[in-house]
């Protein structure tokens, strides 16, 4: 059973994220996911979690429920519906200009993706209502996506074919992640500037870590919240100042592991504003803050290539954190007739994947449905274990992940990154016993797990941890 450790980030918030009511134009060679903070709502509320999932959940049970959508349809052809829920026991009828398209009666209670067929549409202006029978409090609703038939059926083909799932992450068991960034503080005292701190770094006391751990691989942050990066990432430079190190850590971090047969995968956020971290001056020099997110992403490939082409094959694989910031371009509220309404994704794969095709890569979506077919494997947040019936060579073979590649991550010690000034990292959460079936079902069932470890500002981590992860390996390994 995968478990979830839904209380180690941020509450619940019930802001006020509701866009003005616009008519939107959809794209027929894209995919068009309408969110319910851009349409006209019914008995529903806007709902964010942790500062990268947006739905809308009922104000009142028992009464009529629904969100409309004014859009505009470019061409006449068949168009593919689908919807992203969580509704155990709720009807959900979808109608264009009045005529059903489906009812579907939900069963489980976890965000799901409810396939309500295909519809020929006519090219000019289309209401798309979706009403929610026997709404109760626990109603949730996320998105419906329209896509147009024939280039939904081309993109999952070119999805399927550039798939990379290898064997060397099946097959790990293990690996470590840290997010270890700008913002580590020391055990006490005032925290670095970030050139010195880069500087100081013990990296020869993080590699005796990885050896003791018997970790296939590391899962190292390149950024987390602030747009900081611990090497010379010229594209950076060019947008910000002062965000980039002479000292090239993560080559050198590359080189060392590489020696060692230690796979490499970098975990990226792009800076968005969130609970932990704000970062005004690079959200305005990226795009962030703009109605329109071509540009921010357009910067976003320009950061993520440079690096890819930098490390080459010594970089495995990306976990991109925030997946829905990407695909809800008007997460921030910004109207949805302006700009993109999803992030570029299949590009953003491919620039992924400069310097190294076989590369894999994730869009961290939390407990919701995978936002897209072009990436690889489940981000897996707060994930420990996974029903084997569910999978097939470690691949997920339906259901909300269905076609990805299992993986899970959860914090070993702390919170997912240090933060805290002035503080121990606290002992780690499980036991020796529980940490080994956890691994033993990870390789059984070819699901990797990344631990992540809080690390302080020098690079080294606490000694009881690295005392556990030691035992761990003499009985896993």
């Amino acid at each position: 059973q995968e478990k979830v450790d839904d209380d180690l980030d941020y509450p619940v918030n019930k802001l006020d994220m509701k866009s003005e009511f616009r008519e939107i134009k959809l794209n027929p060679r894209d995919f068009n996911p309408l969110y319910g903070n851009v349409g006209r709502l019914e008995n529903l509320s806007v709902v964010v979690k942790n500062h990268m999932s947006v739905w809308v959940s009922t104000v009142k049970e028992n009464t009529p429920t629904s969100i409309e959508w004014e859009v505009v349809i470019p061409i006449a052809a068949s168009y593919n519906f689908t919807a992203s829920t969580a509704s155990a026991g709720t009807a959900y009828t979808l109608k264009c200009n009045g005529k059903v398209v489906n009812t579907i009666v939900e069963n489980e209670m976890g965000f799901e993706i409810l396939d309500f067929g295909d519809l020929s549409l006519e090219k000019g202006k289309c209401t798309i209502r979706l009403e929610m029978d026997k709404a109760s409090a626990k109603q949730r609703f996320s998105h419906v996506t329209v896509t147009e038939k024939k280039y939904l059926q081309a993109a999952q083909h070119r999805a399927y074919k550039e798939k990379e799932q290898p064997q060397w992450f099946k097959n790990a068991g293990y690996g470590l992640m840290f997010q270890w960034t700008n913002r580590a503080t020391p055990p006490a005292g005032p925290i670095k500037e970030w050139e010195q701190k880069v500087n100081d770094f013990k990296l020869d006391a993080f590699l005796e870590l990885v050896d003791l751990s018997g970790a296939k691989y590391v899962l190292w942050s390149v950024t987390w919240g602030k747009q900081y990066i611990s090497a010379p990432i010229k594209s950076l430079d060019r947008m910000i100042a002062g965000r980039t190190t002479k000292r090239d850590l993560l080559g050198e971090m590359a080189d060392a592991l590489h020696k060692r047969g230690v796979k490499l995968l970098f975990y990226y956020h792009y800076g968005y504003d969130c609970g932990h971290s704000i970062d005004k001056d690079w959200m305005k020099a990226c795009g962030g803050y703009r109605t329109d997110k071509t540009f921010l992403f357009e910067n976003w490939m320009k950061i993520v290539s440079e690096v890819g082409d930098r490390y080459g094959e010594k970089l495995h694989g990306w976990w991109f954190d925030g997946g829905e910031r990407y695909h809800n371009c008007h997460f921030d509220g910004s109207p949805a007739d302006e700009g993109i309404l999803t992030a570029p994704f299949e590009k953003m794969t491919q620039a992924a994947r400069a310097g190294n095709p076989k590369r894999i890569v994730s869009y961290n979506s939390f407990y919701k449905p995978r936002l897209t077919d072009f990436q690889d494997y489940y981000g897996g947040e707060g994930g420990r274990k996974f029903n084997a019936e569910d999978l097939e060579n470690g691949v997920f073979h339906s259901g909300r992940r269905k076609g990805l590649q299992a993986h899970g991550c959860f914090p070993f010690d702390g919170r997912w990154g240090r933060i805290r000034m002035n503080e121990m990292i606290p002992k780690p959460k499980l036991s020796l016993d529980e940490l080994e079936q956890i691994v033993i079902a990870a390789k059984k069932n070819k699901t990797p797990i990344s631990m992540d470890l809080e690390m302080y500002e020098d690079g080294t981590v606490s000694p009881q941890s690295l005392s556990l992860l030691k035992e761990l390996n003499s009985k896993v390994n």
